[in-house]
């Protein structure tokens, strides 16, 4: 083994300790736990770390920074402390019996400012005792602690446990749960149990997307207004496009604000909900007749709340959709423009290049006109230069011949000067 050890894949061991984390431990009935759920801030983790591994060091236990959870004994009873993504869980567990059912919180805390060093916000507490069959008080005695319009009762784990709650905060400042156990095991209790504290803490921690949805609501429904003002002047061209462009641009950035504010929240809502799902599921709960069951509540309470969230998602997506339309529109219609002005500005190009060129032909004449002229004269000047030095130089005849020779040697020297230019520039 131990040459195939060295080939151990480096997730190995880091994956089989996740997959024992968050076991809950086993109970034995008659019990008594209060939990405590409270969201930490990712900067706070640290601290809390420290905290619980100086806990953990007190009663011979060791804390690494990979550990989810935590099983510690404190005084009479036991610590099960559970650390999630945005929160985490503290149950105290005290074996046996008491007078009451219901008591005050901070009874199961080894001192009353046990939490005073811990980070983090209170969420959530609820109180669960577990009692035998043959205890379970009389029905008066039963729903004289729990409200009687939000009152729930159902069977659960195939009908080997019942369940009363109400999901309302008492006097003694928690929510109460009542589980009467018909012959579970201990260690199916404990995952019960469990499954019954994350259903609370996941509906619960769903429903902190609803503020946040009811507030990206009225935000969406003005910039929905503002959008379809816009597209009504785009469709009447009633403004400049350019301006129009602007404030769409300006619309999308707000709705592009609004999305990153709360997608991150809507996202968690959707996982929450869906885990809420699961844990009923796993509760395997059976209705009593007359009697609101937790898939009722859940259903009646939660599902809204949840659909609230996803209409949010699905109007931020929509409206994020639309407003990349109805920018495309106006800039395909502002591209459209430019080549419709870049086309007319090719053609006035054109037509300046046209002039240009008949004033060029008109200057080339006037040139050879102009060059001729100068070449004539200069041409003139040297017959009469030259009679001075020939006497018997017939004046007259040469004047006559050097000016067509002139013109003819202009126009051919003009030609050629033309040709060339048309052969440089030819590709």
């Amino acid at each position: 083994m131990s040459k195939l050890t060295l080939r151990n894949h480096p997730l190995r061991d880091v994956l089989d300790k996740e997959l024992r984390q968050r076991t809950f431990p086993a109970l034995n009935t008659p019990c008594r736990l209060c939990h405590f759920m409270f969201t930490v801030a990712n900067a706070s983790r640290q601290l809390e770390f420290s905290v619980m591994q100086q806990h953990a060091e007190q009663q011979g236990a060791y804390l690494t920074e990979t550990d989810q959870d935590l099983n510690i004994p404190l005084f009479a009873g036991t610590l099960r402390w559970e650390r999630h993504g945005e929160f985490s869980s503290y149950t105290f567990i005290l074996s046996g019996a008491a007078a009451t059912l219901f008591d005050d919180p901070l009874s199961f805390l080894p001192s009353r400012d046990w939490f005073d060093e811990l980070p983090g916000q209170l969420f959530r507490i609820v109180q669960l005792t577990v009692i035998p069959a043959e205890a379970l008080p009389a029905t008066d005695e039963i729903n004289g602690y729990f409200n009687d319009e939000t009152r729930i009762s159902s069977m659960l784990a195939d009908e080997k446990a019942r369940i009363w709650t109400d999901f309302q905060k008492h006097a003694e400042g928690a929510g109460r749960m009542l589980l009467v156990d018909y012959g579970l095991s201990p260690a199916r209790l404990g995952r019960l149990v469990q499954h019954l504290f994350d259903l609370g803490n996941y509906r619960k921690l769903s429903l902190l997307g609803w503020p946040v949805a009811r507030q990206a609501l009225q935000k969406l429904n003005n910039l929905e207004q503002q959008l379809s003002g816009l597209t009504q002047r785009i469709e009447q061209k009633r403004d400049n496009d350019e301006r129009l462009l602007n404030q769409i641009s300006q619309l999308a950035a707000q709705t592009e604000h609004i999305i990153a504010e709360t997608s991150s929240r809507l996202a968690a809502t959707a996982a929450y909900y869906q885990l809420t799902l699961d844990r009923l599921k796993t509760l395997n709960e059976t209705p009593i007749s007359d009697l609101i069951s937790l898939q009722d509540f859940t259903e009646r309470r939660l599902t809204p709340a949840f659909r609230t969230s996803e209409s949010v998602q699905t109007r931020q997506t929509a409206l994020s959709a639309r407003l990349g339309r109805s920018t495309e529109l106006l800039r395909t219609r502002i591209n459209l423009k430019l080549e419709q002005q870049n086309q007319q500005l090719l053609v006035s190009m054109d037509k300046k290049a046209r002039v240009q060129l008949k004033l060029q032909q008109v200057v080339e004449g006037l040139s050879f006109v102009a060059i001729s002229y100068y070449a004539a004269q200069l041409a003139d000047k040297t017959v009469i230069a030259a009679s001075y030095w020939l006497p018997t130089l017939d004046v007259s005849l040469w004047r006559s011949i050097s000016l067509p020779l002139v013109l003819v040697a202009v126009a051919s020297l003009l030609l050629w000067l033309k040709r060339k230019l048309q052969q440089d520039q030819s590709p």
